[in-house]
């Protein structure tokens, strides 16, 4: 029986030392310190595929440099603002158009250092989007690759997806992103 106990608390020194190497070597030297502001440009470029609820069927839709129309507003091109707290983010996105079209969309998210120069920043929340005739509310999800040519500046690249549900009687849509293109610079 003191060999079993012997072996157990072995075992659980060894678990527990385990993962005190793997969280120091989960800091990073070139990930975020401290807290950060990041202002970004978001969405500026891609293709969207939308898939609407009911017989209004699908539309596949490319944009450069903002300008294509959008069938749906989380296609708008948009800026941001994200507080980072270490490598957690808490942020806000918001874009308007000349014909009446706007969305806001707060946010969570996590940047992920890879290596110095790449980076994946998993972002999720929330919108609300408003034209002249519907509003939508939904979900909305990132997976962006980042590249940084310098310290404080990214170039994203990744597929979003959001989920929006209207006032009836207009259909909900499920729009993916792919992929968007954006730029982020912090202060």
């Amino acid at each position: 029986m003191t060999r079993y106990w012997i072996a157990l608390s072995l075992a659980v020194l060894a678990w527990t030392g385990s993962f005190e190497v793997a969280h120091a070597q989960h800091q990073r030297s070139y990930e975020f310190q401290g807290t950060r502001v990041a202002l970004s440009l978001e969405r500026f470029m891609g293709i969207d595929f939308t898939d609407f609820e009911g017989p209004g069927g699908s539309d596949v839709t490319g944009r450069v440099l903002l300008n294509a129309s959008e069938p749906v507003p989380t296609s708008l091109g948009r800026a941001g603002f994200d507080v980072f707290i270490e490598r957690f983010s808490i942020g806000l996105a918001g874009g308007i158009t000349t014909e009446d079209v706007g969305i806001i969309a707060p946010r969570v998210g996590y940047l992920l250092g890879l290596t110095p120069t790449i980076g994946l920043w998993l972002r999720a929340g929330g919108f609300y989007a408003a034209t002249p005739g519907v509003s939508y509310v939904g979900l909305t999800g990132e997976v962006l690759f980042a590249f940084f040519p310098y310290e404080d500046v990214a170039i994203h690249l990744g597929p979003t997806l959001d989920a929006a549900f209207a006032d009836d009687p207009n259909p909900n849509y499920l729009s993916i992103g792919i992929p968007e293109l954006g730029l982020t610079v912090w202060l």
